[in-house]
């Protein structure tokens, strides 16, 4: 574990508040390529987050708003002591990749044919196994040239979803949501929009019907384009350039029992041509 001081302040932007990070991290945590995630301490509260490089072994720590709030930031610089311990994020997703043990009763027709949109949550907890089956549902869904332009993002902290909840009135159910998970393109890994998008959708059905068949409840938050809601979004997950916020999936056991209306719609089916 590493301690130091740094300034924290606004980085050149605006948009994020970052803490200068007084050693390559590279070096220190033995890392020679891909995102360095950490977790730690600042003035004794806690936080995880990854780290930006500024290029010739410099690196940023950014700061989410719910610690910002914590430690009393109010936008003007200061210094702060931190504590700081790299999180081996090969070895999670390795864990995801090899997950047993998970299993749904429900056979698939069925769980596509009674999921439904859960938007009441009770205050039971969802096990961090659950949330891992989910996400390897996620990862198991149909993308164009089998690019996986998807990053998910699962949050778990009260502070974060309350705050989105209470600036989106149709995420209100995040309030209450046992955790989220945002599903965000990778514009570099799939250039054309569409395809982005569709992959996303995939990705994010798979988790939903997982959901389902896993006897919890989801539902799915569209992310409105140039909305604030949306530019909140990036500054509080601190979203790299590259990645978009298509969804966001709140999720949790459900607190009500919904009437399954009828779906089959014969009138929409075609052969051949319309």
């Amino acid at each position: 574990m590493e301690q130091f001081d740094a300034l924290i302040k606004k980085d050149g932007s605006g948009r994020l508040t970052v803490a200068e990070i007084p050693f390559n991290a590279k070096e220190v945590f033995h890392k020679t390529k891909g995102t360095i995630y950490v977790n730690g301490t600042v003035n004794d509260i806690a936080y995880r987050s990854k780290l930006l490089s500024r290029g010739s072994g410099k690196f940023v720590l950014v700061l989410d708003k719910a610690v910002q709030k914590s430690i009393g930031f109010d936008g003007q610089a200061m210094t702060a002591h931190f504590t700081m311990t790299a999180e081996d994020m090969e070895a999670a997703r390795e864990k995801v990749e090899k997950i047993d043990g998970i299993r749904s009763g429900m056979d698939v027709l069925t769980a596509i044919e009674t999921r439904q949109s859960i938007r009441k949550f009770t205050a039971k907890p969802v096990s961090q196994d659950l949330v891992t089956a989910v996400l390897h549902a996620g990862m198991c869904a149909p993308t164009a040239k089998n690019k996986k332009p998807y990053h998910f993002i699962v949050l778990r902290e009260q502070p974060v979803l309350s705050m989105l909840a209470r600036n989106n009135p149709n995420a209100a159910m995040l309030e209450f949501s046992a955790g989220a998970i945002v599903v965000c393109g990778d514009k570099n890994r799939e250039g054309i929009k569409e395809f982005l998008y569709a992959d996303c959708a995939a990705a994010a059905q798979n988790m939903l019907l997982g959901l389902h068949g896993l006897g919890l409840g989801g539902v799915w938050c569209g992310v409105a384009p140039n909305s604030e809601w949306r530019k909140l979004l990036i500054e509080q997950l601190a979203l790299p350039p590259k990645l978009e916020p298509v969804s966001v999936i709140a999720f949790g056991w459900p607190d009500e029992e919904k009437e399954l209306p009828p779906r089959r719609e014969t009138a929409m089916v075609h052969y051949d041509r319309w």
